[in-house]
């Protein structure tokens, strides 16, 4: 969970530095990463395709099949890496069709730019993470994003507002200080399983001049279609960042100042669902039915009363937190209303993620694919726009949507791994 959120603290101090130079400059950045999440998003569910493969081999104490399963999943990921890449510098002239303010699609681009080159260090150092994570070794992530946050406030500080005689560099800088920081971020987590034995003894053992067609398949067959469930979700949340820039760049910016604070507890989330794959994972190894469901539903219990704490706590601060990403109080008026909108939908979103990684360690991805893309695609983003824009909601409607499209998933996931879980008994 500290892992987690470490890494989304690094677009937090982004946001927070950024809102200083006023609402274009923080909405530039929000119409930027809404493009730059659907690669993450994507890679990272990639990447997810290779703990659950690593701690069922893990349990059944297979040791040739894990330095396998990494070397297949390094060389996934940094294929991705490199497309994305591609795309993502080709991706500038996206933003002028888009019908935004036109001041914010000009501090955009530089940022996208910039931003792209760090999906190369992000993807080489998810491979890495994902694999201690697999083996239960979570601290050596945990560590690493925690020192590469230090180095990414100090290099923010320095390069957004020109510090020790560097030129000011505003949204740029941000951009830049995060892509030298994840470069930190690899070489440090290296280190670490260098020096945890039990970790590099199965890395030592891969061999990259040869490699098995079944066992891409395999890592890619958890991979993409988990890819595509952080695709759906992630899509309907860029979508609405776009929208609240057909509002005003007031909305756009309190908008994703909304979305950062929830984008905290969600992560939060993500690691007690990594947790759930994991164990769920190594219960589906051992062949035990009865502790498999348990580690589900104890993952889903938790995090149920870990998010009711977290939607009090939004809406008692609704007022106060806007405040510490910026002074304008157009800004702060409509982010103080959606993060109550953001506290409705803390428990679906807690039980949909962590449900999501239950899954995932059974090894089923395929029908939690199709579940997201109707609660996102068929229900959420259709709620999204009639509301906004047809009964004139405004930002109230496109949030409402993802309120509804949060408990959808939420209640068809439940029912999944209910069934599936049972069947395992």
């Amino acid at each position: 969970m500290v892992g987690q959120v470490g890494q989304l603290s690094v677009n937090i101090a982004d946001n927070i530095m950024v809102g200083s130079l006023g609402a274009a400059s923080l909405a530039a950045i929000a119409l930027s990463i809404s493009i730059l999440m659907l690669f993450v998003g994507v890679g990272y569910g990639i990447s997810f395709g290779l703990p659950p493969l690593i701690s069922e081999a893990d349990a059944k104490n297979n040791t040739k099949r894990i330095s396998q399963y990494f070397k297949h999943s390094f060389i996934i990921n940094i294929c991705f890496a490199i497309f994305s890449l591609i795309l993502l510098l080709n991706a500038s002239p996206v933003l002028d069709l888009m019908g935004q303010d036109s001041e914010v699609v000009i501090l955009a681009k530089p940022y996208l730019v910039l931003s792209a080159w760090s999906m190369i260090p992000l993807m080489i150092f998810q491979t890495f993470r994902t694999y201690a994570d697999g083996m239960s070794e979570t601290k050596p992530a945990m560590i690493a994003i925690l020192i590469g946050n230090v180095i990414n406030i100090f290099l923010n500080y320095v390069l957004i507002f020109g510090k020790f005689g560097f030129a000011p560099m505003g949204v740029e800088g941000a951009a830049l200080g995060t892509l030298i920081s994840r470069i930190f971020m690899i070489v440090v987590i290296v280190v670490i399983i260098y020096k945890w034995k039990n970790l590099w003894e199965y890395l030592s053992q891969c061999n990259f001049k040869r490699y098995s067609k079944s066992l891409f398949s395999k890592v890619l067959g958890i991979g993409v279609p988990t890819a595509m469930q952080m695709f759906f979700e992630m899509a309907i949340f860029s979508c609405a960042t776009i929208m609240m820039g057909y509002i005003s760049k007031e909305a756009q910016a309190a908008h994703q100042i909304a979305i950062n604070l929830a984008a905290i507890t969600f992560l939060i989330c993500t690691g007690m669902a990594m947790a759930a794959t994991i164990r769920v994972g190594n219960q589906l190894g051992l062949k035990d039915g009865l502790a498999l469901r348990r580690v589900g539903y104890s993952a889903i219990i938790q995090i149920v009363i870990f998010m009711s704490l977290a939607a009090i706590l939004f809406i008692f601060l609704r007022h106060f937190l806007p405040t510490l990403y910026i002074e304008d109080q157009e800004v702060i008026r409509i982010a103080a209303f959606l993060i109550i909108l953001a506290a409705i939908f803390q428990i679906p979103d807690g039980i949909q993620v962590t449900t999501l990684g239950a899954l995932r360690g059974l090894q089923d991805v395929k029908i939690p694919t199709l579940i997201t893309f109707f609660a996102y695609f068929v229900v959420g983003l259709p709620t999204c726009f009639i509301l906004a824009f047809y009964f004139d909601l405004g930002p109230t409607g496109i949030w409402t949507g993802l309120v509804v499209s949060l408990t959808v998933s939420a209640v068809l996931l439940g029912f999944r791994f209910n069934y599936l879980s049972k069947k395992y008994l």
